[in-house]
């Protein structure tokens, strides 16, 4: 891998974070409370988001173990 694909991994991986972040702290927060997210999403949509957004950071997270520099 090559330092431009490890940065733009780093980057990517800092994103999917914040929105995981998002999703849980916010999202899940109001989806529970009122029945669905700002968004308007459902809180079973709100929870399968989570799920994809966790699996997507555990990807770029072996990628990342894989870099050798």
């Amino acid at each position: 891998m090559d330092d431009a694909k490890f940065d733009r991994l780093i980057v990517r991986l800092g994103q999917l974070n914040e929105q995981l972040r998002q999703l849980e702290d916010v999202d899940y927060i109001t989806a529970s409370y009122k029945g669905f997210s700002a968004s308007g999403a459902t809180l079973a949509d709100v929870q399968a988001d989570i799920a994809t957004t966790q699996q997507k950071i555990m990807l770029i997270q072996e990628q990342l173990a894989h870099y050798d520099s």
